[in-house]
């Protein structure tokens, strides 16, 4: 198993909070080394460690990664925001860590309703987003955004009249969607799933490079 070089990271957000979390430096043998950093979300109302091993696949791949808990959550100060409040303070560690755009974002859940708005503009060029929840105010009140888009759930095969069918359809820009019926457990059964890991990694060396 590769040894990440894994450091403790902390950022103040403008509106007073410290979040933290950690930072893993890509693997210089990766595919993908240099070629940005993706920025682990989790849901509300959990931490960081909601994700198990997936940081590790993808800095495997060469990518860096940043991975925080959330304001309110884990070892981060401030209260727990609702969507979105999340997505103003995920909107302001992205700017706290601006010098390392290009991003992918991996987000999860009532959390993943920040992934309509963030793209472009930030500097976000991919998403994973596993099992979103669409929250409406958030979804009414804020702008949405290109960025290219996969959506992993496991909403169950009939696709018509789910969450994820609600959520896909808000978002706008090249969207993917695979469904796997594990996937319902949560982001940590991704790396029980070969052929969706396979996906996942697919899917960033493709579209997060600093030439798109």
């Amino acid at each position: 198993m590769t040894e990440f070089e894994q450091n403790a990271v902390e950022i103040l957000l403008a509106s007073g909070p410290i979040v933290r979390g950690l930072t893993i430096a890509g693997v210089a043998s990766g595919p993908a080394f240099g070629q940005g950093t993706v920025l682990f979300i989790h849901d509300i109302g959990t931490d960081l460690d909601e994700f198990g091993s997936l940081p590790g696949i993808v800095a495997d791949l060469g990518f860096d990664v940043v991975i925080v808990d959330l304001p309110g959550h884990g070892l981060s100060d401030g209260d727990e925001p609702d969507p979105g409040g999340c997505l103003a303070a995920v909107t302001e560690v992205l700017e706290g860590v601006a010098d390392r755009a290009p991003f992918g974002l991996v987000s999860v859940g009532h959390s993943a309703t920040i992934g309509a708005s963030l793209g472009r503009p930030q500097q976000v060029l991919t998403q994973l987003l596993i099992n979103p929840v669409l929250d409406e105010i958030v979804a009414a009140g804020a702008p949405r955004t290109h960025s290219v888009r996969l959506v992993l759930h496991g909403d169950g095969p009939e696709f018509v009249g789910t969450e994820t069918q609600r959520f896909f359809s808000h978002l706008i820009g090249e969207k993917m969607l695979i469904f796997n019926a594990s996937v319902a457990g949560g982001p940590r059964q991704v790396a029980n799933l070969p052929t969706v890991q396979a996906h996942v990694e697919l899917f960033f060396k493709r579209y997060l490079n600093r030439q798109n």
